[in-house]
C-alpha cells in the first residue's frame, strides 16, 4: 500500500488496541487526575493537619510558656504601648516572610513557563527533523538506525525530568542520539539535516538552561524557619491572657492561629510544588506526555514502514498517493483522446477564406 495509507492504518490500529486494553482493564485515573490527586495530598492535607494543631494546641503552649519562661506581667510588660517588642518583633517577621515568600514563588512560577515555552519550541524542531530524515534518508540502509536513535533521544533525554539538566548536558558525544544522527546523515560534508539537528541542540540547551534549579533547598529551608519564627510569636503573645482568661478567647484565639497556620504552610506547600520539576500538577508532566505521545506514534509508524521498505512490501515512501496518481491518470487519459472532428461547414468556411 501507499504510505500514507500504511501510515493511516498503523495509527488507527495502534488506537484500536489502546482502546481494547482500557476496556480490559479496570477503571484507572487519568495522568492529570493522579498528578492533581498526589499534589493535592502533599499541599492540603499538611495544611488541614496545621490547622488542626494549631487551634488544639494553642492554650497548651500558651500555658507552657507562662508556667515556664515567662510570667504573664513580664509579658505585659513586653507587649506594652511603651516598650513594643513582641509587637515590632512579628511585624519585622512578617514582613521578610512575605517578601521572600513572594519573590520566591515569582521566580519559581517563571521559571516554570520557561520550561513550557521550550518543551514546544523542542518539540517543533524534533518533528521538524523527523519530517526530514523521511524525505532525505528514506531507502537507505542507515534509515533505521536514525530512527533508533531519534527514538532514544525522545526516551532518554525528552522525557527525563527526573534527572538533572547538568547531568543531560555532561554526557559525552558518544552517548547523544543527535551525534549519532548527524554522523548517519553526513558522509564527509555536513548534510542538509545539520541544521536542523543545530538548531534542535539550541532548542535543547534552552530546555535544560530552563529546567536547572535556580531557587535552592537552602532557601525553602529558610522559609520554613521564618514562617516558625513568626508562628512562634503568636503563643507568646497568647501567655498574657493565660491568667485569669476565660476559655473563650482561648477558643478565637486558638481558630485564628489554627488558621493562620494552615494559611502558612499552604503558601509554604504551594512553593515547593513549583520548585519541584515533575511528579505534581505544577509540572510539565502532563502537557510533555501529550506532546510526545504523538512524536512516538510518528516515530513507531516510520520504523514500520522502514522495515516493511527492506522486506520489499511497502513502496517508496516519496511515491504518490493514490489521489494524487488517480488525478494524473485522468489527465493522461484526456490527452491520449483524438481530437473532436470538425463539421463540413467550418471546413468549407475555413477553405473559403
Amino acid at each position: 500500500p501507499p504510505p500514507a495509507m500504511s501510515l493511516g492504518r498503523s495509527r488507527e490500529r495502534r488506537e484500536a488496541a489502546r482502546a481494547r486494553l482500557k476496556r480490559r482493564q479496570p477503571f484507572q485515573l487519568s495522568i492529570g487526575a493522579r498528578r492533581g490527586l498526589v499534589t493535592s495530598l502533599r499541599v492540603v492535607l499538611p495544611a488541614v493537619v496545621a490547622t488542626a494543631v494549631g487551634v488544639e494546641y494553642y492554650d497548651n503552649l500558651s500555658a507552657y510558656i507562662n508556667a515556664n519562661w515567662l510570667d504573664a506581667s513580664s509579658i505585659r510588660f513586653l507587649s506594652s504601648d511603651e516598650i513594643q517588642f513582641i509587637p515590632s518583633f512579628l511585624t519585622v517577621l512578617s514582613l521578610l516572610f512575605s517578601i521572600l515568600a513572594g519573590n520566591a514563588y515569582q521566580s519559581l512560577y517563571s521559571q516554570q513557563e520557561s520550561i513550557y515555552f521550550a518543551l514546544y519550541a523542542e518539540v517543533s524542531e524534533a518533528k521538524s527533523l523527523l519530517e526530514q530524515m523521511a524525505l532525505v534518508c528514506s531507502g537507505r540502509p542507515f534509515y533505521r538506525d536514525a530512527l533508533r536513535a531519534m527514538k532514544a533521544y525522545v526516551k532518554a533525554d525528552l522525557r527525563r525530568l527526573d534527572l538533572a539538566p547538568a547531568d543531560l548536558m555532561a554526557r559525552p558525544p558518544a552517548e547523544d542520539p543527535l551525534e549519532a544522527i548527524m554522523y548517519l546523515t553526513s558522509v564527509g560534508v555536513p548534510s542538509v539535516i545539520y541544521e536542523t539537528v543545530r538548531d534542535l541542540r539550541q532548542a535543547r540547551g534552552y530546555r535544560l538552561g530552563a529546567m536547572q534549579r535556580k531557587f535552592p533547598r537552602l532557601g525553602i529551608a529558610l522559609l520554613y524557619l521564618l514562617a516558625l519564627l513568626e508562628l512562634a510569636a503568636f503563643p507568646l503573645l497568647g501567655a498574657g491572657t493565660a491568667v485569669g482568661a476565660p476559655q473563650s478567647i482561648f477558643n478565637v484565639q486558638g481558630a485564628l492561629f489554627g488558621g493562620l497556620c494552615g494559611a502558612t504552610t499552604l503558601v509554604l506547600r504551594i512553593i515547593q510544588e513549583l520548585w519541584r520539576t515533575s511528579g505534581g500538577a505544577f509540572n510539565v508532566d502532563e502537557v510533555l506526555t501529550s506532546m510526545v505521545r504523538g512524536l512516538a506514534d510518528e516515530l513507531d509508524a516510520r520504523a514500520a514502514q522502514a522495515l516493511a521498505l527492506e522486506r520489499g512490501v511497502a513502496t517508496d515512501p516519496r511515491a504518490l498517493s493514490p489521489e494524487l496518481r488517480q488525478v494524473l491518470e485522468d489527465a493522461d487519459s484526456d490527452d491520449d483522446e483524438p481530437p473532436p472532428k470538425r463539421g463540413f461547414f467550418r471546413r468549407r468556411r475555413r477553405r473559403d477564406e
